[in-house]
């Protein structure tokens, strides 16, 4: 007896388009690793896919994002910065932070996260690692996941409210 396999589900839109655009952005821009500033794209989920417009940039990225108009019509926004990484020892229980000034650890990396109704969503490329990148479809934890939802529950009502005044 031969077993049906199943068709795998989506993963989340929020994922999705943060690899769409990070790889989107691998393709078609030189040295996408070295821009100084963040950039928040529009995306729309359309019928013939994806389509990314820049909204704006900023070295800030916590200021890049509290800049991004509310009335623009978008399915998510996806921001993107650059910097280095250190990558965590989670062996290592010690939380002393001397691995953070290591410089020989520390790494190149490009983040695009995207945020949509269905949460936050990341997606690291390393300098150094060519066709590899990782993806984190919950976003990860700290101050910066939470700066982008909290945003995004600030568009939402903003978004509802208009929908609220809209005539009927």
């Amino acid at each position: 007896m031969t077993r049906k396999s199943r068709p795998s589900p989506l993963p989340p839109l929020s994922l999705r388009i943060a690899q769409w655009v990070d790889a989107d952005l691998d393709e078609t821009l030189d040295e996408t690793l070295r821009y100084r500033a963040s950039r928040v794209f529009a995306v729309h989920d359309g019928d013939h896919g994806f389509a990314r417009e820049l909204i704006d940039c900023d070295a800030d990225p916590y200021d890049l994002i509290t800049r991004v108009p509310s009335m623009v019509d978008f399915d998510a926004a996806c921001l993107v910065m650059t910097g280095w990484m250190t990558p965590l020892d989670e062996d290592d229980e010690s939380d002393d932070g001397d691995d953070c000034w290591n410089e020989s650890l520390r790494c190149r990396v490009r983040l695009t996260a995207a945020v949509s109704d269905e949460g936050v969503a990341v997606v690291v490329r390393r300098w150094e690692g060519g066709e590899w990148s990782d993806s984190f479809a919950d976003g990860g934890q700290g101050a910066f996941p939470d700066a982008l939802r909290a945003w995004w529950s600030k568009i939402d009502e903003v978004r509802r409210s208009r929908e609220d005044r809209s005539p009927r």
